[in-house]
């Protein structure tokens, strides 16, 4: 029944468009390890903030903001270049969030700790044509709610099982991504669909590589919420061990089912290593 649940969610997620989301990244950046027993590790500083108070898509408190810093710790193993097993666990550093009080004034409401952990399966099938490469990707995903529920959490604190499924392609000089998650959880979480289009160039300075891609990310919840975010993603190969990325995406589209924060920006800067 799970399932069907979700498969209805990822058609629902194409109905709505394939402009969708970055839920399914994953470690080392979608990049890396791609050989057997391979496996790495990223750190990824996230600062997430939201300008408005909204209701629907209206604001209805200018300036009521609510900031959030984050440090995603991420593992990957790869059994063979088509399995592997990975694992993400945010740790909020700080997170605030300002509302209305009684008095007109403002009620700063403050979270901190561990997030909820997401465990995923990626499946890929590679293929190599003439002059272009690519896979497609196949990923279950559980997500574990841990830590405490106070009365302002950066995080659902539930359980989740979710299915993303991809596809990718790139030539010497330009690449394209395309994927739609599907997410549902338990309890009163709304269950949510999203979808990605990603397109770049690739590029090399003496023994450094990498790209240079603009993506769009679409994210839909059940009960109403819209999130549309579009920006530039820098990712570099610094050596076969070292790679980092840097990432900015601002709300284009925001609505929100009840009251709560948007019209926001996200800026990620990564580090990862793989052996």
């Amino acid at each position: 029944m799970q399932f069907k649940r979700v498969t209805e969610a990822l058609w629902l997620g194409l109905v709505l468009g394939l402009a969708a989301p970055a839920g399914a990244d994953q470690p080392v950046f979608n990049e890396m390890p791609r050989w057997d027993n391979g496996w790495g590790i990223q750190f990824v500083g996230e600062r997430r903030i939201e300008r408005d108070l909204m209701s629907g898509n209206q604001v209805v408190a200018a300036g009521f903001s609510e900031e959030v810093d984050l440090l995603h710790v991420e593992g990957v193993y790869t059994w063979d270049k088509t399995i592997r097993l990975t694992a993400k666990l945010p740790l909020i550093l700080d997170a605030r969030r300002e509302l209305p009080d009684a008095t007109g004034g403002k009620l700063i409401e403050h979270d901190d700790g561990i997030g909820d952990a997401t465990l995923a399966l990626p499946l890929k099938r590679y293929f190599n044509l003439d002059g272009r490469s690519g896979s497609w990707t196949l990923t279950p995903q559980a997500r574990v709610p841990l830590g405490s529920t106070d009365n302002y959490e950066v995080s659902d604190r539930a359980w989740g099982s979710g299915l993303h499924a991809g596809f990718e392609t790139e030539t010497y000089r330009y690449l394209f991504a395309i994927g739609v998650t599907g997410w549902i959880f338990e309890g009163n979480t709304p269950a949510q669909t999203s979808g990605s289009i990603d397109f770049g160039v690739n590029f090399s300075l003496g023994d450094l590589s990498g790209h240079v891609k603009w993506e769009t990310d679409y994210i839909s919840e059940n009960d109403g919420t819209e999130k549309l975010y579009i920006g530039p993603h820098v990712y570099l190969k610094i050596t076969d061990t070292v790679h980092t990325q840097i990432m900015y995406k601002r709300e284009a589209h925001s609505r929100r089912n009840a009251l709560d924060h948007g019209n926001g920006h996200i800026i990620k800067l990564g580090f990862a290593l793989v052996f």
